[in-house]
């Protein structure tokens, strides 16, 4: 047992012994310090790191390589974050929609109590038009915002390059690239300053387009209050009766000069927001003009300018200039509807002073005194429509000039010419003229001196306009007849045509047409156009439905319109190329062609309704399947004759105008349908032939080519001269008559030979196939004359 703890000791001092050793070992292999145990462990863990970096190591050209690469990011950005003089200009634009605005709010707060409804419509009109801007103001500088922080986020990712931050870290590799290095730094203090100017500056302009819509959105919310006063209060009394001297309602009153300055920047403002509607007048202007002075200087080249007188053409001859400014000016409301109204008064007076220059010899003296007169009640309504709270003697004045407006209109309906454009329709507004002024002057004696002033200037207006349009469809029937006379003469038909049917009928859409435009400037002078066209959107979009299928009543008026308005041009198209539709056929090869156009006319009309109306294609895809089946069963020849017809149009076997045999038929060819086609005959005859017909017989075109056609004549000469003497003088003669083709010569056979006589087969051709019996007879005759002189008898 002692032997036992004795070996149990010596056991334990000589482990203690061991760990002491050790420990003393241990301790002579760590660091001295803490700082050199901190950087131990922290390039143990960079070499733990580098086995999950893109290399444990990187080499030079590795560095190089990365440096090249974030040079050129860095340039990229650069290049992106500087803005687009779009952006600037956009920039630019906030000005005008500030000014606006700050117009806008100032008339509603300066003359809030004596805006009436024009200017209040003309105020919403600015507004809306702000608003619709700003959107779109909003929408780019968002896009754009969202653009430049993309590019701050590139510019944050160059941090994370494991590469570069080793060569940062790298003291040797450093000093390397340090040129390199510089030049980068230098490049990203730039572009990150010229990131941060462009994030300045899209904020901004985001902060300003924001605070525009808040403002308008507010100051829309009064106008639609006081327009909403105004309707109800349009019928109230404004003022006093005219025989009181209180007045019943005090209104506020404005200084004319500063009436005058508000029209004046109301339509500087409209002058800056509307310059694409005044570009399209002015671009359909000078198209007009140059369709019109190219037309005169193609028949004064020919000399053909007097053939003219027939059709009565005098304003876009005498004065083209005059009457483009006419169409200009005539068709500026409708691109003008919610104008302020010294716009809209400063359009009609140019448009008054062409009509004045047109009608100054074309009208008789007295009709155009009293046309005179009918401007200078435009200017004077135009002028008292500034006055908001007229005097008693102002009133008077307005009266005077309401009087002056029905008698004139009354002497104007007495004087009216026969033959001028419009003629019942200017009775109606001539009429109704007389009516307007008769309740603005009831209306100004009980008070109602807005809606005086408005019917009293409409009235004006509205002959002036309707004047105005008598013009237009005057100057468009001129130009029309001017090309169709023109096309004539170019195609060598200088027959002169039936004009009236052409009138007639060009007349009619043409009518509808511009008593649609007449309404619509009727309706904006009294402030009621808004109200009407939106309810008849409405009733027009509210959708429908029959059964899975939905519509809308205007896609459908759309529908029929588009093809109404397809099978009107293709009916009409014709007159641009002088083909009315009655000619004999002389120079109308162009009828193939014309026939082509209006196919093409038709299907592109049919192929945009249904586009445009918004029908169920699958619907319609059904219906034509079906149509299918019905054509393979029982519409064979239907599609034969219309399939041969479109073949004919291309292939061109024959053309308008060929001299023809189809089978046992002969003739011209007067016209080639989509179904038929018709020969007219020597005898007057028109040969309706099924295209399908005409495609399966053998066609004979003596007009194919050329128009040559070779004759032959038997003559037998009762002579004994020689037999050279006698063919000479043939081949003489034929020469000498008038439609021989000089370049290829006659042709003299002998048949039979008797004594004394000679039996001779004559051949010679003749320049033009539809006038070779004439050319025979001419030839037989002229051979007659010159045996008889030379003493050769025939028989």
């Amino acid at each position: 047992m002692t032997a036992l703890i004795r070996y149990g000791k010596q056991t334990f001092f000589i482990s203690l012994l061991m760990l002491a050793t050790a420990t003393i070992a241990f301790s002579q292999q760590q660091p001295k310090d803490r700082s050199d145990s901190g950087r131990t462990y922290r390039r143990d863990r960079g070499n733990a790191m580098t086995l999950f970096a893109d290399s444990a190591s990187a080499t030079s050209a590795e560095f190089m390589l990365h440096l090249e690469s974030a040079y050129q990011r860095m340039d990229s950005i650069q290049g992106e974050t500087k803005l687009s003089p779009e952006i600037m200009i956009t920039g630019l634009k906030l000005r005008e929609s500030d000014t606006v605005i700050q117009f806008v709010n100032k008339s509603l707060s300066t003359y809030d109590q004596t805006l009436n409804l024009r200017n209040l419509e003309m105020l919403k009109i600015l507004l809306e038009n702000v608003q619709r801007d700003l959107r779109h103001y909003n929408e780019d500088f968002k896009e754009r915002y969202t653009d430049l922080e993309a590019l701050r986020t590139q510019m944050r990712s160059f941090r994370r390059d494991t590469v570069l931050r080793q060569l940062f870290r790298d003291s040797v590799a450093r000093k390397k690239f340090l040129p390199q290095l510089q030049s980068l730094r230098a490049k990203r203090r730039v572009t990150d300053s010229l990131l941060r100017t462009s994030l300045t500056t899209v904020n901004a302009f985001k902060t300003q387009a924001s605070a525009g819509s808040i403002l308008s959105a507010q100051l829309m919310s009064r106008l639609d209050n006081q327009l909403s006063m105004a309707s109800k209060t349009v019928f109230s009394k404004e003022v006093n009766y005219l025989w009181e001297h209180a007045p019943a309602v005090a209104k506020e009153k404005q200084n004319l000069r500063e009436i005058l300055l508000g029209d004046q920047t109301a339509l500087n403002l409209y002058f800056t927001t509307s310059a694409e509607n005044r570009f399209v007048r002015y671009l359909i202007g000078i198209a007009f003009l140059w369709w019109v002075v190219r037309n005169l200087r193609i028949l004064k080249r020919e000399g053909k300018v007097d053939t003219l007188k027939p059709y009565d053409i005098t304003y876009v001859t005498h004065q083209p200039i005059a009457s483009t400014f006419a169409v200009i000016f005539t068709i500026a409301p409708l691109f003008d509807l919610h104008a302020p109204a010294a716009y809209v008064q400063s359009v009609q007076l140019l448009l008054l002073i062409a009509l004045t220059f047109l009608y100054r010899k074309q009208w008789p003296r007295t009709l155009f005194t009293y046309w005179l007169g009918v401007v200078v009640l435009f200017l004077l309504f135009s002028v008292t429509s500034h006055i908001i709270v007229p005097s008693v003697w102002q009133r008077l004045f307005i009266i005077a000039m309401n009087v002056a407006g029905a008698g004139l209109a009354w002497l104007f309906l007495k004087a009216l010419p026969a033959n001028i454009q419009l003629r019942r329709f200017l009775k109606i507004v001539l009429i109704l003229q007389i009516g307007l002024h008769v309740l603005a002057i009831i209306f100004n004696i009980y008070g109602r001196i807005t809606l005086s002033q408005m019917l009293g200037a409409t009235s004006v207006f509205a002959v002036t306009q309707v004047i105005g349009l008598s013009a237009l469809v005057e100057i468009l029937i001129e130009a029309l007849l001017l090309q169709i006379h023109t096309s004539r003469v170019k195609n060598a038909l200088e027959n002169a045509f039936d004009h009236a049917p052409i009138v007639h009928n060009f007349r009619k859409p043409l009518l509808w047409i511009v008593v649609v435009m007449w309404l619509i400037v009727f309706t904006t002078n009294l402030n009621l156009y808004d109200t009407l066209f939106n309810n008849l959107s409405s009733l027009l979009n509210e959708t429908h439905n029959i059964g899975s299928t939905t519509f809308t009543f205007g896609s459908i008026l759309l529908f029929f319109l588009i093809i109404w308005l397809a099978h009107f041009l293709q009916r009409y198209v014709g007159y641009v190329l002088g083909d009315i539709g009655d000619d004999d056929g002389e120079g109308l090869a162009h009828r193939s062609k014309l026939l082509m156009t209006r196919l093409i006319v038709l299907s592109a009309g049919y192929l945009l309704a249904v586009s445009a109306s918004g029908l169920p294609v699958d619907r319609i895809t059904i219906v034509l399947g079906a149509l299918g089946v019905g054509i393979g069963l029982g519409l064979q020849n239907i599609v034969n004759n219309f399939v041969s017809g479109i073949i004919l149009i291309f292939d061109r076997p024959l053309k308008v105008g060929d001299s023809v045999e189809v089978g046992s038929h002969a003739g011209r060819v007067k016209e080639i349908g989509l179904r038929s086609s018709t020969l007219a005959t020597t005898d007057g005859a028109d040969i309706i032939i099924p295209n399908g017909d005409v495609l399966s017989q053998h066609i004979v075109n003596w007009t194919h080519g050329n128009t040559f056609k070779r004759i032959d004549l038997v003559l037998t000469v009762l002579t004994s001269d020689d037999k050279e003497t006698v063919i000479a003088l043939i081949k003489e003669v034929i020469r000498s008559t008038d439609r021989i083709l000089k370049k290829r010569d006659p042709v003299v056979l002998v048949d039979s030979v008797k004594d004394g006589e000679m039996t001779l087969r004559i051949y010679f051709w003749c320049e033009d196939v539809l006038k070779a019996d004439i050319t025979k007879s001419d030839v037989r005759y002229q051979l007659h004359q010159e045996f008889k002189v030379k003493g050769i008898g025939t028989k």
